[in-house]
Order: C-alpha cells, then structure tokens, then sequence
C-alpha cells in the first residue's frame, strides 16, 4: 500500500496494536514472501523426504553407528567442496572444482560460526532466514531443513555445513555450522529415520541414485576408541562431548539459540556448560570464540527498546549481574576461577572467561528481516575481531591450512577425549618449520630446549647455539666460496638468526608461569596463551593470567646477533690461519667445524657425552644448511655435502665414513660405512609402477624380460635413479629399491603375499552373510594375514628413511623410492626414502616426520600404500597418528608425481628432461568400454552404503586400468615437441579380455604366463635394455 492507503485500512488505524507494544509494520513484499516460506515449512511427506535427501549433502561430520561394530567418526567432505566450488571468486562447474583444487593453494581465510542449543529452539530456521535473506536474484545455496511446527524430535543429525551468500566468494568466506540439537535424548532425528527409510526400500546391493551423490572428496572415518560403553556409544554423548570440543576450539562465533526461557537464567548457564566441556579439550588456542544468544519467539510485550542488541545483552547481564554467588552452576564456576586467580564478581566477567565477547538478541515476530540483519551485523563484527586478533598472534589459517587442522583434531578426538588438542604441536605438521638456514637453527634450539626441560632458559639455549650458528656460517661461506670478512658475510644471514629466534619466542617458548607451591608450568606458548590463561599439558587450566616470560625476540635479538657476529670474526680468522699454512680452504673450514666446535657444542648440549638425543629427519645437524639424505649406522642423517667433507673419497662416486662427525669426541661404535652419490653430470632416469591389485605380476614380468635381453649380469634396479609405484607397484618398488632383491626374489615373495594376504573373512564365502561380514568391517579381506605376510617380507627392523643401521647392508641402497598413499582427509601422499627441497604448496603431501620415532617402517609403507578401500582396512600409524588408505584413489599411475619429485630431487641438473622415464602398467582391454572412474562417494559408510561403494569399485577396476593410459596419455600431450619421444616409454601389455580382478589369485599364473609370452616377442623389450644400457654412460667434468 502507498502511504494514504496504509493509514485507510483498519489494521493500520493509528494506535492500532497487533498485541502488546508492537504496531502493524510495512514489509517488502520479496522479503515478506522469503520469510513466510522459512516460518512455513511443507508438511507433505515425499517434499520433506527429497529436502532430507538434499540436506545429505550439507553434512560436515557425524558418527554412524552401526547395529553392531564400533561407532565411527565420519567426515564427509563438506568443508572441501564448499569452499572449492567457490575459490577464486566466481561460480564453477564441479567438472571444473578438481583441477582447481589440484593447482594453486587457497589464501582465503575462512570463518567459522556455529549454531548450537536447544532441539526445537530454531537453529535450522534462523540460519535458513540468514541465508535466505541475503540471496540476490536467482542464485541458490543451500540451506538446512525447517522443523515444521508443534514437532518436538529433532530435525537434523550430526554438523551440516552451509554457505554465507554475502560473502561466498570473498576473502573472509564465513560458515556456518548447524548442529544437531542440545537434549534431544537418543531420539532418531527425522533426517536418519528419512534416510533410514529409504535404505530398506532398496535391495541389498542396489545401484547408488547418483543424484544424492556428491562427487567431493573421499569419505574419511575413524574408530572411535572411547566409545566402549553403551552411554558413551549414544548420540547425547556425542552432542554434549564430542561435538563441543570440535566447535568450541575452531568457531570464530559461537550462536547459542534458545526458545524463549521463562528462566533466563537458564539460557547462561547452558552457555557456560557447553564451553565448559571444551575449555581444557585444547591447548595454545590463539582465541576464545565470541558468544551470540539468540532468544527465538519472544514475547511482544516487552519493552521495545529491548529489540535492540545492545539494550537486550546489557539489560540481560545486569539483572543477572549478582547471581554469579545464588545460581549453583554460576557458583560452581566462578569458584573455579577464584582458585585460579581470577575475580569472578558478575555472570558477565563468568562468561568472558568462556568466551571474547557476549552478545544478545531477541527474535522479533515481526520486521524479521531488520532482527537477522541485526544478527548478521554481529557476526560481521565478531569475525572481525576474531580475524584480527588471529592475524596479531600469527595464527590466522588459511583454508588449507584450516583443513588440515581439522583433520588433524578429527584424528585427535577420535583417539581420546580427555588428552587436549595442542595447535602448537599441530602446527608441525601443517605449517612445517622451514626447510632454510633459520628453520634448521630454529629445529635445532627445539631440541635443545627438549632435551634440557626446565634446565636452561631461552637465552642461555641461544648463547649456547651462537658459536655453532657462527661456526655453520663459516662452513657454508667456505663450501660456497664466498669472499670478504664477517662484516661482509654476516649480513646475507641476519634475516635466518632473526627468523630463528622471533619463531622460537613467539610459537614454541612456553610461558615461564610456575604455580607457587605446586612446582606446575605452563605450557601455552606466547601465541596461543592470552585465551584461556595459563594451562597444564592436560589442558586443566592452572591460572588466570597473561604470558609470562623473561625473554622476547626484542630483548634477545641483538644479544644473539652479538655472539654469532664475534665468533663468527674468531672463527674466519682461524680459518684465515689454516688456509696460509696451506690447507685447502673448504677442508680446512670442515676440521674447525668438526673438531674445534661441533665436538664440544654436543658433548656439552648432550649432558652425557653423545650427541644420541640430537636428530633431525629434516634438516642435516652437523651443517645447518642442507636436508639430511644419508643415514650412518648411529642413526644421525647428514646430507651429502657432509658426506663429501667428512668421508675418505674411494672413488668419484663412492665415501667412506669412519665415523660421525657429529660423535668425533666419543669412540666409533659402529664400522665404516660406504656412500654412493650419483654424478652431477650422470642423466636421470626413472621407473613408474602403476597399482593393479594381483596384476602387479605383470610388471614383475617385465622387468624380468628387460633383465635377461641384459643377460641377466646387473639387476635391473641398477638402471634406475627414481622409482615410484603405487599400491602393489608400491610394494614391488620397495622390494626392488629399499630391500634391493632381484626380480626373482621379489616374484617369489609377491606371489606369497598374494596367497598370504588375500583370506576372505570368516563367513565371507556364504551368499548374503558374507555380504554382512565384509560390509561390517569394511574390507573384504582379513587385515592381520596381510601385515604378517608383509612383515615376513620386508622385516620389521628397518625404518624407510633413516634409522640406526646394523650393518652395511641394511639401508645403503642409492636408489630412490616413492610410493603413494592417501591420507585420512582425502589427500595424495608421498612415502620415500629420500629428501629434498620444496618451497611450494604442491596438490600431495610429501611426508617426513621430524623424528626416527614417527618414521614408517618399510612394510609399514607397503601396508599404506597397498591398504585399498574395498579389500583391506585403512592402515593407522600410530607413532605418527597418521591413517593411510591406497595411493590408487588418487595416483593409479603415479606418472605425475614422479615427474615432479624428480624435479625437486634434482633441481640443479642440466638436463631439462631425464635421460629415460619408463612407465609400466598391469595389462588392460583396449576393447573394453570406456567409462568414467569415478572418485569414491562421500556418502556415508554405513554397513548398507559401504556395501553398495564395495560393489560400485568391484566394477570400475576395468575402468580404473583404462584411467592409467589416459593417465599417460595426458602426461604425453603436455610435453613440448622438443621432448624427445624415445625417453619417454609405456609398457601396459594389451590383453584380448578383461583383466582379472585386484584379487583374482586364482587367475595370477596365467596371466603372468599370458603376459610372458606376448611380451618375449615385443621389440621393445630389447630396444628398452639398449636404452637402460646407453643412459648409464655420461660425461665427467
């Protein structure tokens, strides 16, 4: 109505009330219509049943529990697909997401908002208006499923994640997550009974609806250890426990939403409970999130300047301000404070200890729009400050590295829920110390600082690591040939010092906080301490208080650039003596290193004479400069330019080690030891083995046939500088690399595990209960023959990369393994035994623990690599706390990969292109049809849904042989033309059928025959032994 026309209708007489003070307000039609469609949810059965069956897509995390079997903690990938259908800020097609995701990394720094609080208080109806009302035009995002009204079971299961339209494709994307409804008892919520329902109306192994399948990231679980009772095993549990720490520890805001309480008193004590379960689940938590109440349905009649925010929480805190000593939760509470030093006087500083700010608001029944505008507005602002406070601490994520935080508290909570989640400890390993000169000095006062607990404070860490520092700086200048005096040299290494120590003071130097009486010390780190106070390793928080310490990178700064300048100027003029007496300057600067500082510094860091305690599996600890390549049997890695300074050179290619310098003062333990290093000018030749299941007998049968044109007189490992393989190409890359056997004994020992390791379960050969069987354990074949038969195999005393070495033969292959795996997030992942320099953000993870104790042993990356979703369990490495699934999901031909770590490996080579790649597969159908693999569902795993998944990649292992050759094919098209073609070769035997299944052991025999016989007369088997030949000549300089 226009204004005249307002006021002429009856409803809009002046004075006119709808009930209370509230008087009848204009509404845009558009936002009328938006509102009246959220508050009028469709009763009809089959509309609700297809908008569960869309809200399926939305689910973040949850637990299926199964009618018998563990419960298990799923993510289903909702966080990756929102934010990659969205990065670089226009709309893609999913066709489109993959590559992306696979290319640069993702600089957005995402905030995340949860909704939490009562079933049935409107949770899912106020992030659908927030939604909803902040849409344009016809763009549609996803929104959570209405309760309809007068329902009082809850709606939705477990955490659904949705999308802020306003800022979707920004920056500071923000997400808010739904969770399923406080007190809502073991009640099923409608959206498990819907898809419940739908399960029973389906046969057995039915066809997957591919519209309610997302084809995001793969599906991750992981046991729940503590669910063992029958209490801890519900869904209440869960909501009041698990989910708490999750969202409590990575919310930027917290929205608590509640249906108007007659007892307001209610609404914080709720809010202080659900913090309270999650205050010591985390340890080094840069920020305590914001709080937001949200009083849904309140009554018109109260006053109206209590619509607004400010007036509502201010009016809220002061009635309530003395309860803090009548409310027995209140009590409670501030009580806990008060012995913990901090003055707990009103509900409001009770609740600030909880959380950075508090807010309130009301939901008006009418002017909805101005009310979530107003919630919105708030959560702006507390995202803000959120932000900022993060950006101060140097611990805002980006959205990969959120990820991978996540991931990494998925897996922590998994495991126990009374041990707290420690971000600095999971900053290792996603945000790994630098592979530089600062991040190796940074490691090395790490270690330190580990090794001698509370016995030494930061500066004396940091005077005793200055003459050492000094001392690597020599070396480095020496090796390198650079010219001058300290005060030339110094400067081109100051950033490194200031890097080292300002990292050390802010992210890793705990505050020096000791409780009085009790001899406790904090371990929160100047980052992560000014949220909750000071906190025990437990997580139970010790003090109210700020970071305590009597350093900072301010007051050390020029203290330790002091130290290192001066000694540096001693140590150059000692080398200057040398070098006039005639020594060789880079030897000469070698033996001051060695004998005049590095023998001292760990003697004296070791406390015990040997420097046992100090090791790196990333950075080399005797120069500081490189990563370490080469384990010497006392388990100490160096790289090689300290093989070549400390070794007795026995050829141009091969070193003699008599001894560790890192233990040159302590008596050698251990016999010499020989190193191979591969000749600059030598070219570099690879070897890729695709997975294949059974069929990796193929490969086996090659490299045979390649031997003996050779005549058998080297083994065929000897032709190869790089080999990468994947699932049984894995196991048969480590075979012939890390375990260096002849293709005879590694023929002989895959057809054992074949045998060994493929024993279908007990039950699994009868028709329907095998089913059941195989589904329940997800995995069609028993786990523990696999792992025996491997560690028969490859033994269990030797690590993949480094490790104490028994003797000469144990770990001194110079050949270079790779084999890929998936982590339990759904990432690529490489396992290898080797290192090398990286500075980019690559689409696969390159796994090197810092430590021996957290190495994978040999058969433990056979079992990684080879651990394929449908016929044995993920593999979980517990020293690391890392869960592996096959490399196949992602790398069935790992052509990609190897080419890119051959160039990191040899970044500094000539050639542009190696002398020879040779890319071997496990025999295809170039008749058979054609079909796209897909990737596996990010569905729910559940005994029926795993079903249908194990019998949807029973199907695509044909596809899946087809996808290796497009694999090689997409790899072919990128190269240049000046790519010569003969350095490039396939081998994937063509068969007239299909192929036998991954675990056909039955037919291995004759295809290996099959396979023997069809390639004995290929042409190319004996042009390959010319090549392999021909590329171990090169060129000495």
């Amino acid at each position: 109505f226009c204004a005249q026309c307002w006021e002429g209708q009856f409803l809009h007489k002046k004075n006119r009330r709808v009930s209370g003070p509230v008087p009848h307000e204009k509404t845009d039609p558009v936002v009328a219509k938006k509102v009246q469609k959220v508050l009028t949810p469709p009763t009809d059965d089959t509309i609700r049943t297809q908008l569960h069956r869309d809200d399926e897509e939305t689910a973040w995390f949850g637990i299926d529990r199964p009618d018998s079997g563990p419960p298990m903690f799923q993510d289903y990938g909702r966080y990756a697909e929102v934010l990659a259908g969205t990065y670089g800020g226009a709309r893609r097609s999913k066709s489109q997401t993959h590559s992306l995701t696979n290319s640069g990394r993702d600089t957005r720094t995402p905030s995340l908002v949860s909704f939490v609080g009562q079933t049935g208080a409107g949770k899912s109806t106020l992030i659908k208006l927030v939604i909803d009302l902040s849409v344009e035009g016809d763009e549609i995002f996803a929104t959570p499923v209405v309760g309809t009204s007068g329902a009082d079971v809850p709606t939705s299961e477990d955490v659904h994640l949705y999308l802020d339209p306003r800022t979707a494709f920004s920056e500071v994307p923000i997400l808010y997550a739904d969770c399923e409804g406080l007190e809502g008892g073991e009640r099923e919520p409608l959206g498990a009974r819907f898809r419940k329902r739908r399960r029973t109306q389906k046969s057995g192994l039915a066809e997957i609806n591919e519209k309610t399948v997302r084809s995001a990231r793969p599906t991750s679980e992981r046991e729940l250890k503590w669910a063992d009772t029958t209490a801890t095993r519900g869904r209440e549990f869960a909501v009041t426990h698990l989910y708490p720490r999750l969202l409590y520890t990575f919310s930027d805001i917290i929205v608590f939403v509640l249906k108007n309480p007659r007892v307001i008193e209610s609404v914080f004590e709720r809010l202080v409970n659900w913090a309270a379960a999650a205050l010591e689940k985390s340890s080094n938590q840069p920020v305590l999130p914001h709080a937001i109440i949200v009083l849904n349905a309140s009554p018109n009649e109260i006053d109206p300047s209590l619509w607004d925010e400010e007036s509502s929480t201010n009016s809220l805190l002061e009635s309530l301000s003395r309860t803090v000593y009548h409310n027995a939760t209140f009590k409670k509470y501030a009580q806990f404070w008060r012995e913990r030093s901090r003055q707990v006087e009103t509900v409001k500083e009770l609740i600030e200890s909880y959380y950075s700010s508090i807010k309130a608001t009301k939901g008006r029944p009418r002017l909805i729009e101005r009310q979530v505008e107003q919630l919105y507005n708030g959560i702006l602002v507390a995202c803000t400050t959120a932000r900022e406070r993060k950006t101060k601490l140097r611990m805002l994520l980006d959205a990969e590295e959120l990820q991978s935080y996540l991931q990494c508290a998925f897996d922590h909570f998994a495991r126990t829920l009374e041990t707290p989640f420690d971000f600095v400890q999971a900053s290792f390993s996603n945000s790994p110390i630098p592979l530089d000169f600062g991040g190796n000095i940074l490691k090395l006062a790490i270690n330190l600082m580990e090794v001698w607990e509370n016995k030494a404070d930061a500066q004396m860490i940091f005077q005793e690591l200055s003459y050492m520092v000094a001392s690597c700086i020599m070396l480095d200048s020496a090796r390198h040939k650079t010219r001058g005096t300290a005060e030339q040299i110094f400067p081109q290494y100051l950033g490194h010092l200031d890097a080292a120590l300002e990292n050390f003071c802010d992210r890793h130097w705990p505050c020096e906080y000791v409780k009085p009486g009790g001899g406790y010390r904090c371990v929160n780190v100047r980052s992560g301490h000014g949220s909750k106070g000071h906190q025990l390793k437990n997580g139970k928080v010790l003090a109210a208080g700020e970071y305590v310490s009597r350093f900072s990178f301010e007051t050390l700064k020029e203290e330790f650039q002091f130290n290192v300048y001066f000694r540096l100027e001693e140590l150059l003029q000692l080398l200057h003596d040398r070098i006039l007496n005639g020594d060789a300057e880079d030897k000469a600067a070698a033996e001051i290193h060695k004998d005049d500082v590095m023998a001292y510094f760990y003697r004296y860091a070791s406390r015990e004479g040997r420097a046992d305690k100090y090791n790196s599996h990333s950075a080399c600890f005797c120069c500081l400069s490189e990563p370490p390549e080469h384990a010497l049997p006392c388990g100490h890695v160096l790289c090689s330019q300290c093989i070549e300074s400390y070794g007795q050179q026995r050829s141009k290619t091969e070193f003699e080690m008599h001894g560790c310098p890192m233990e040159s003062q302590t008596i050698n333990r251990y016999q010499s030891w020989r190193v191979y290093l591969k000749p600059h000018t030598a070219g570099i030749r690879i070897l890729t083995l695709d997975g294949g299941g059974i069929r990796g007998i193929v490969e086996l049968e090659i490299l045979r046939l390649i031997e003996r044109a050779m005549h058998g007189n080297l083994p065929i490992q000897c032709f190869f500088d790089l080999i990468v393989g994947t699932s049984t190409g894995g196991l048969i890359a480590l075979g012939l690399a890390a375990k260096e056997w002849s293709v005879g004994e590694c023929i002989n020992h895959f057809e054992q595990l074949c045998n060994k390791a493929f024993t279908r379960r007990t039950g699994g050969n009868i028709p329907l209960i095998g089913w059941l069987v195989e589904n329940y354990n997800h995995s069609k074949f028993e786990t523990a023959p696999l792992q025996e038969a491997l560690t028969s195999a490859f033994s269990d005393d030797h690590y993949l990369f480094g490790g104490k070495r028994p003797d000469q033969h144990s770990g001194r292959s110079p050949i270079k393994v790779a084999v890929t795996a998936t982590s339990a997030s759904g990432s690529a992942v490489v396992l290898a035994n080797y290192n090398r320099h990286c500075s980019e953000k690559l689409p696969y993870q390159f796994q090197r623990p810092e430590r021996v104790s957290a190495e994978l042993k040999i058969w433990e990356a056979a079992r990684a690599t080879s651990a394929a979703p449908r016929i044995f369990k993920s593999f979980h490495h517990e020293p690391s706390k890392q869960v592996y699934m096959d490399g196949a999901l992602y790398h069935n031909n790992p052509i990609w990969i190897a080419d890119r770590e051959r160039k990191l490996i040899w970044d500094k080579e000539v050639n542009e292109y190696p002398d020879l790649i040779v890319s071997m597969g496990t025999s295809f159908n170039p008749h058979a049809r054609r079909v796209p693999v897909k990737k596996q569902s990010t569905t729910r795993l559940g005994v029926f849904a795993h079903g249908k998944i194990l019998a949807k990649i029973a199907k695509d292992h044909i596809a899946a042989s087809l996808d290796c050759e497009k694999t090689w094919s997409e790899f072919m098209n990128v190269l240049p033309d000046s790519a010569r073609g003969s350095r490039f070769v396939r081998l994937n035997p063509e068969l007239q059928d299909d192929p036998p299944e991954l675990d056909d052991v039955t037919r291995m025999k004759l295809l290996q025959d099959t396979v023997r016989t069809k390639m004995s007369e290929d042409p190319r088997i004996n042009k390959l032994a010319m090549q392999l030949v021909a590329t171990s000549f090169y060129f000495e300089t």
